[in-house]
């Protein structure tokens, strides 16, 4: 990380140059180390700016999109489709930053992945099917690239959706329910309280058809997710060997594509609401 290493170092500098003309090392080491804290603070400050810069540039490339769709209901798939490049190319231009602060990288690829994966909830809406692995595959890069393990994870948990989205995508490619089985693992590992995401690998087992696997990831959703219902509903439909329901956790489910709502529009649900201001809180 750029920006610690440039503050540690001109601290370092400011600590030693006096010591070489006698300065005693303890006058020294307390301002040095004053500097490199206060440096450390302002290069971050500048860098988390330029990149909510960016991220901004980006949601504002949708949100523009998505109201024109709403007045062109013939060219809405066309229109946020080319929003998707557009915002893709902002977010990428902020990948410079990558190396400069903890973080930037993994909310930038997370970012980039699930507007790839809402390509194809639009291709997948406009009926052109036969394109969806590929999207699917373009997608998978980002997503690893936004998966981070132990407490980094937990740090990050509010990129779950992304990680979830990589799971799909496995299930939904070569790897299949075992490469989705091995995401989700991690990932209610990072986020435990989540109940939307232990009912959604949950689904994904029950589509398997690996029934009894299913009841198992509810049942140790039930023990540490926050209060959710719809983990009760969903394990007792299961045991009584009935369709799981999903409906109920509303646009948060619908977002990842896996079922469509009655009233189905043409355009792609846009992220978990948690990823918003994720940028700004890093």
């Amino acid at each position: 990380m750029y920006t610690l290493f440039a503050a540690l170092g001109l601290g370092t500098v400011i600590a030693i140059i006096p010591m070489l003309f006698g300065v005693d090392a303890w006058k020294t080491i307390l301002p040095g180390s004053l500097v490199s804290i206060a440096v450390f603070v302002w290069a971050s400050r500048r860098i988390a700016k330029r990149v909510e810069a960016v991220t901004r540039a980006a949601d504002a490339e949708m949100a523009k999109a998505q109201n024109i769709a709403q007045r062109s209901q013939s060219q809405a798939s066309t229109i946020m489709m080319r929003a998707i490049d557009a915002a893709i190319g902002h977010l990428k231009s902020g990948m410079v930053f990558q190396n400069w602060q903890l973080g930037v990288s993994t909310m930038l690829n997370a970012r980039v992945g699930m507007l790839i994966y809402t390509k194809a909830l639009l291709l997948q809406q406009s009926g052109k099917k036969n394109k969806l692995a590929d999207v699917y595959r373009e997608a998978i890069p980002y997503l690893e690239a936004s998966q981070v393990k132990g407490k980094k994870a937990r740090l990050m948990q509010a990129l779950w959706p992304a990680w979830a989205m990589l799971a799909i995508a496995h299930f939904r490619t070569a790897k299949g329910i075992d490469g989705a089985v091995e995401v989700l693992e991690q990932t209610v590992q990072a986020a435990p309280k989540a109940g939307m995401l232990w009912s959604l690998y949950a689904w994904l087992l029950w589509k398997s058809k690996r029934l009894d696997e299913a009841v198992d990831v509810l049942v140790r959703g039930q023990a540490k997710a926050d209060k959710d219902k719809r983990l009760d509903e969903n394990l007792t439909l299961l045991q009584n060997r009935k369709p799981m329901k999903m409906k109920g956790y509303g646009e948060q489910w619908y977002q990842f594509g896996l079922e469509q709502p009655r009233m189905a529009g043409t355009q792609a649900r846009m992220g978990h609401p948690r990823m918003k201001g994720a940028s700004r809180r890093r």
